[in-house]
């Protein structure tokens, strides 16, 4: 961990619906003197009541759970006004800032790509002790950047065509425009939304179809 300028030891409270990677994230945790794990959770309803019976100091958790757990943000969102002292680290398999950025905005306090190193986790949680934001390297435009790309009108459509499942032409063709303006149309609103290929967009589908309703 880096230089402290807290006192004591640090609670953590874990949340992650993969039984080999909450033990494993335990096991690492607990290798510092300075964690104290309080308890872990396979699913957000039990970590609700964890959090309640147990106080955290810093929550690390998953932000794709089960089909019958809330999405990442909402997780976030609900955890940050149900539990307001609590630090919230999200760990995640998604690492498109577009993504990060939103987390952050809902109440984050930091963002752990699941590809990083272990210890990763541990600097994020020193971070939020000491009120600072953390997110990997190479991600750093997340805290400087507007949380939601602004797109045009036409770039909205074109990308919510393309979250329907139309392809380029059949877009140009719905619109009764150029197959060349269209893509650079989609090239437009993929580079304001930090996207770099299709395979991106529809990993980030749900976030991306949210920011594109709100600005309709």
């Amino acid at each position: 961990m880096s230089a402290r300028t807290y006192i004591g030891s640090v609670r953590v409270a874990l949340l992650d619906d993969h039984a080999l990677v909450l033990k494993g994230l335990v096991a690492h945790l607990k290798r510092y003197p300075s964690l104290v794990v309080v308890g872990s959770s396979p699913n957000s309803h039990h970590f609700r009541s964890l959090l309640a019976q147990m106080p955290a100091d810093v929550a690390l958790i998953d932000y794709s759970l089960a089909a019958d757990d809330p999405d990442g943000l909402s997780l976030v969102r609900s955890l940050r006004a149900a539990f307001p002292r609590v630090r919230l680290v999200v760990v995640s398999a998604y690492e498109e800032a577009p993504l990060v950025r939103r987390i952050l905005a809902a109440g984050a306090q930091g963002f752990v790509a699941k590809s990083q190193d272990p210890d990763e986790v541990v600097r994020a949680i020193d971070a939020a002790m000491t009120d600072r934001i953390y997110v990997p390297p190479g991600l750093e435009s997340a805290l400087v950047k507007g949380v939601d790309a602004q797109l045009s009108p036409r770039e909205t459509e074109v990308i919510r065509c393309l979250l329907d499942g139309l392809t380029v032409t059949q877009i140009a063709a719905k619109f009764g425009r150029s197959l060349k303006t269209i893509s650079a149309q989609k090239s437009s609103a993929y580079r304001k939304l930090a996207v770099e290929s299709d395979v991106q967009l529809f990993s980030l589908r749900e976030h991306v179809a949210a920011m594109v309703g709100a600005q309709e």
